[in-house]
């Protein structure tokens, strides 16, 4: 594996930092915001790009790398999301590997799945990389799959334009009464379309004490159910 400073002596990363180096993995930064959807792309237009955005719970934006790789054809990168992210219920849906005789910036969509509004900045820190090193692999390279940033930031932006999410894109039911209600309901309906009978038997003794209830009044609530059992009881005897 290839750590420390030979990250940097070895140019794996152009324009990569110093201080971006930590332990034995190096942290890419957030270099540009692209908001899903229409809205988002044209205020990123006007601005020349977003300095911060805020994302919503179950929003989805694109961010790209500030550094940019140059990989020789025996090392490979594996990115994955910063601990700090994940705390904050963010989730992202491209991590992955960064092959030999790759160049040029990555990016991935980043997902809040959190209730709460998180907010992102150029400059943040996101993805921690490992690079590991190994034989030659020029035999097994199949196409070029390097990106120019300038052209990979207009295909983000293209396809940011044409996607959408339906409304209720991952949500996740709030875990209320409601929801614990209608789960009842459910088990209720289930166990009495499999015991039809004893259901039936059910809801006539709840019935019969409903209307015990109601025709006797409170007071003497009690001695008519006691009554009611034992009667029922001696006839369930007989049968």
């Amino acid at each position: 594996m290839i750590v420390g400073r030979d990250i940097l002596k070895k140019g794996l990363i152009k324009n990569g930092q110093e201080n971006n180096l930590k332990h034995s993995t190096f942290d890419l930064t957030i270099g540009e915001i692209v908001p899903i959807g229409k809205e988002g792309i044209q205020k990123r237009r006007k601005s020349t790009g977003l300095a911060s955005y805020i994302i919503a719970p179950r929003e989805m934006v694109w961010i790209l790398s500030t550094e940019e790789f140059s990989m020789p054809k025996n090392v490979t990168g594996i990115a994955t999301l910063r601990t700090s992210f994940t705390q904050q219920g963010m989730l992202a849906l491209n991590v992955g590997i960064i092959d030999p005789f790759f160049e040029g910036p990555i990016s991935t969509a980043l997902l809040n799945f959190s209730d709460e509004h998180c907010e992102i900045k150029v400059g943040d820190p996101f993805f921690r990389v490992i690079f590991i090193e190994h034989a030659d692999v020029t035999d097994f390279h199949r196409k070029n799959e390097s990106r120019d940033r300038d052209e990979y930031i207009k295909k983000l932006e293209i396809q940011s334009l044409h996607e959408t999410f339906p409304q209720n894109f991952l949500n996740i039911p709030k875990l209320d009464t409601l929801f614990f209600s209608n789960i009842l309901s459910d088990i209720v309906w289930s166990w009495i379309k499999g015991h039809v009978k004893t259901s039936i038997l059910s809801g006539i003794i709840l019935a019969s004490l409903a209307y015990y209830i109601w025709q006797d009044g409170y007071g003497e609530m009690f001695f008519n159910i006691a009554s009611w059992l034992n009667a029922m009881i001696g006839k369930l005897k007989i049968g």
